[in-house]
């Protein structure tokens, strides 16, 4: 059986935004750099998400006061770097009675969340006024209080990795596709030998680091290091997310569930409407993640509930993976609700490490993640042979 052979300094396994941003910190700092990805680049859970570039207003009532900072200070990063993929957009609050929240709440937190921010233009939020809510075409005005409008982005989550790979790319990052890790192992001291499998063929790849970057299989890799430590105990949290064929708004409304009162945003997306996301433990191959008729009749209800008169047609339901590290208690409402969404950055050895896995983490952040994993790969590999900064590289969709 014929073989491939490749002896790099860092190998990256998964080719989601998360290995996709670690190529392009990694390769552009001058290591020569590997990913493989077992399908395409970027359509796993990176191509399931919310499509939001966002600082997580509701990681304010959890106290997550660092996360929310550099999630606005990343989003403003992305928006100047890759004005092509990231388009801010209003987002509108609507305060009804029945808000778990109340209004004095929702305005403290609109205000801690633009104090983080530095106070700047997208960070503002202000109160429409009557006139402007009556023009909120469709909106259920029963029970409105008022409706609060702030600043957040949103993007083509596919595209956005894609630019990143390929961005990747200009720096001599190899990418293979369709190539499935098998395991590694410590050949010496200094070296690693790692096994994938590209179709029928073999590839054996020799390095001195490697990042697991695989997602949902983060566990499933990790134990087939077999030199690696196990990571943190995960939940893998389902979302789910609904597509209908009408648009309702230019602007994203993020509202609550008049049921289990979690947040659910309701936004334009390629010409219809995009609802989501449900929150659901999944339990086995993560290959296996599909909505869930409860899932979908779940976001159906809070659409019709708010947009009564709506008369877009269902297109589609699909789901996504998140991994969020275990928490001790979980309420039986809302219950992955006060998980951490902090990245968690898992090492063997601080001083040296040889596998760095990334668990967790947020669309948003993944540069000042990517940031953190090519530091940590400097203690090992040495200092960068360039100086490369990827707050200043410039993104663009590869058919550019």
């Amino acid at each position: 059986m014929d073989q491939k052979k490749f002896a790099v300094d860092v190998l990256i396994i998964g080719g989601g935004i998360h290995g996709a941003g670690c190529a392009q910190a990694l390769a552009s700092r001058g290591y020569s750099t590997i990913l493989i990805e077992s399908g395409q680049i970027g359509h796993g859970t990176s191509s399931r998400s919310s499509k939001l570039v966002h600082g997580g207003l509701r990681y304010i009532e959890t106290g997550q006061f660092s996360l929310v900072r550099k999630s606005l200070r990343e989003r403003a990063i992305l928006e100047k770097i890759a004005p092509d993929l990231i388009h801010s957009r209003q987002f509108l609050l609507p305060i009804y009675r029945h808000n778990r929240l109340k209004r004095w709440q929702l305005i403290l937190a609109l205000s801690i969340y633009s104090l983080l921010g530095g106070l700047n233009k997208n960070t503002r939020f202000k109160r429409l006024s009557k006139s402007e809510q009556n023009n909120l075409a469709g909106l259920k005005k029963d029970g409105l209080i008022a409706v609060y409008q702030y600043w957040d982005a949103q993007t083509n989550d596919l595209a956005l990795t894609q630019a990143v790979i390929h961005s990747a790319k200009q720096y001599d990052c190899q990418v293979l596709e369709q190539t499935a890790f098998i395991k590694a192992s410590q050949l010496t001291s200094k070296t690693l030998q790692v096994q994938a499998r590209q179709n029928q063929q073999t590839v054996n790849i020799d390095c001195q680091l490697l990042v697991n970057a695989s997602g949902p299989w983060i566990e499933k890799v990790q134990a087939q290091i077999d030199f690696a430590r196990s990571g943190p105990e995960v939940d893998l949290v389902q979302g789910t997310h609904l597509e209908y064929d009408q648009a309702i708004s230019d602007d994203i409304f993020y509202l609550e569930s008049p049921d289990d009162h979690r947040p659910v945003f309701i936004m334009p997306w390629q010409g219809g409407t995009l609802i989501g996301t449900t929150e659901v433990q999944h339990r086995g191959n993560p290959a296996n993640s599909q909505p869930t008729e409860a899932e979908i009749d779940y976001l159906k209800k809070i659409l019709f509930h708010y947009f009564p008169a709506y008369q877009g047609q269902f297109v589609q339901a699909w789901s996504g993976l998140r991994v969020l590290p275990k928490h001790p208690h979980k309420a039986a409402v809302r219950r992955f609700a006060k998980q951490a969404r902090e990245t968690v950055l898992h090492v063997d050895n601080s001083f040296s490490p040889q596998v760095i896995s990334i668990y967790g983490g947020k669309l948003t952040a993944y540069r000042a993640t990517a940031k953190r994993v090519a530091d940590l790969a400097a203690k090992r590999l040495g200092r960068a042979k360039k100086l490369a900064d990827t707050s200043i590289m410039p993104l663009q969709s590869p058919q550019k």
